[in-house]
């Protein structure tokens, strides 16, 4: 009676074109980019339940009003923007309503001094990254989800991109933010540069999964397209050679915008050479680029090579489909884990979960990069390619034995695509019971009912 009573009060908000119950309008809403379940889906299996109904409010307002009623009826909503993700935070069932933000898609421009413009949820990321381009400014946001990304979940993933060792992640980029919370309506933070007045509101929601509110908007500070783009391809003997340079570059201020290195299985296997490739951009003023160019050729160990493999890899980044395809049709279904590590666990961290992983029957391969950096670390992006017809039950051991691996060397088990449904059974391996309990009492304290995604969210397994 609830959801009856709901969904009827939900289409008196938004319109009865808006509120989707036709289990064909919710084939969209039954899977992300959850690779477990792309690797049901070729086997052609039922992905993820689909869930009861799907709303999508076309306001702040209509959002408000939405949660309201999914209080009043003790309903659950799964917010939902762009299901890019790849570890399953999107997927509902049929015991839950998916809050579709598409239509909060908004784009204003707010401050063009500082650079700030004001995005609704459901505004893509390209629409806003071409619209700032118009006028000379840009994000310099670039996930591997750029062409289908909404503004949204971005923020609610903690999102951060192929930039990112310039430019940081989305939580350096949001300066303010709307959230609708359930009980208590909407909190409004305007933009600042920063903020120390007690927990920063902004950060509280970025990351948060849809868990805590619904965000509505956001407030985030574009910047000045660069005048000069400069691709690099650097060759290295060994992968260790390559990151000694990248830590050598980011502790003193001169690292590419964007930086790839590759571990020499990985780029065998993208590019058809030996050793270990780094391939980069180096972006800003003319001047500083070329400055820049010359002191990587006076201390870099690496080999400066042909632009070649780097302007290859910038046409084809973000297409994937001809890869996943060849994996298919040879029976194999693959992964990512991306992990963390400060310089000195980096390498135990790498060699740990390789070792533990390679010792699983049914993985066929274990490749890394390293992609995100920092003076104090960087991040490893582990492609596992494994048995299809055994998806199921060798899926959860591998992330078990990468992620217990990742711990017990001393690394971080999460770096930038969040936690969604699957990661959550391994979170006290991060914070230990204490710090889950924290996050537990937090969700419990903002929602009490648990309208989103219920009291908390489960794990499937």
């Amino acid at each position: 009676m609830g959801l009856e009573e709901f969904l009827r009060e939900a289409k008196a908000i938004v319109g009865d074109e808006w509120v989707l119950t036709d289990p064909w309008d919710l084939v969209a809403y039954e899977r992300d980019y959850w690779p477990l379940l792309i690797a049901r889906d070729v086997r052609g299996e039922e992905a993820w339940p689909r869930p009861a109904a799907a709303v999508l409010p076309g306001g702040e307002e209509e959002v408000l009003e939405i949660l309201e009623s999914a209080l009043r009826h003790s309903v659950c909503l799964v917010p939902y923007a762009g299901g890019t993700g790849v570890l399953g935070g999107a997927l509902a069932g049929p015991e839950c309503v998916v809050l579709d933000v598409a239509r909060l898609d908004w784009i204003r421009w707010l401050d063009e001094e500082a650079g700030v413009v004001e995005a609704g949820a459901g505004a893509p990321l390209r629409a806003v990254e071409e619209w700032l381009n118009d006028r000379g400014w840009t994000l310099r946001h670039y996930p591997q989800s750029y062409p289908n990304a909404l503004i949204g979940g971005l923020i609610a993933t903690r999102s951060t991109g192929q930039y990112s060792t310039g430019y940081g992640g989305i939580e350096d980029r949001v300066k303010g933010l709307r959230v609708a919370v359930p009980g208590l309506g909407l909190v409004v933070v305007p933009p600042a540069p920063r903020r120390s007045l007690l927990l920063p509101l902004e950060q509280l929601f970025t990351g948060s999964e849809g868990m805590l509110g619904v965000i509505t908007s956001a407030y985030i500070e574009a910047l000045p397209e660069p005048e000069c783009s400069l691709p690099l391809a650097l060759g290295y003997e060994s992968f260790w050679d390559a990151l000694a340079d990248a830590r050598a570059l980011v502790q003193k201020g001169l690292a590419p915008e964007l930086y790839r290195v590759y571990d020499e299985l990985e780029t065998q296997t993208m590019f058809g050479g030996s050793g270990s490739l780094a391939i980069a951009v180096v972006e800003g003023d003319c001047m500083l680029v070329e400055a820049r160019l010359e002191i990587y050729k006076r201390i870099l160990r690496g080999k400066l090579l042909d632009s070649g493999p780097a302007e290859d890899w910038l046409r084809e980044r973000f297409n994937v489909v001809k890869v996943l395809r060849d994996l298919y049709k040879a029976g194999m279904a693959f992964d990512t884990i991306e992990v963390s590590a400060t310089w000195s666990r980096l390498k135990p961290v790498y060699e740990a979960v390789k070792e533990a992983l390679l010792g699983l029957e049914g993985v066929y391969y274990v490749s890394a990069h390293a992609s995100h950096f920092y003076p104090s670390g960087a991040a490893l992006y582990f492609t596992v390619a494994f048995d299809l017809s055994r998806a199921d039950s060798v899926y959860d051991a591998i992330w078990d034995k990468a992620l217990r691996a990742t711990s017990s060397a001393g690394g971080s088990i999460g770096h930038h695509h969040g936690v969604g449904l699957h990661r959550l059974r391994w979170l006290e391996l991060e914070y230990g019971r204490a710090g889950v309990e924290l996050m537990r009492r937090i969700k419990e304290a903002l929602d009490p009912k648990g309208v989103l995604r219920g009291r908390w969210p489960r794990s499937p397994g």
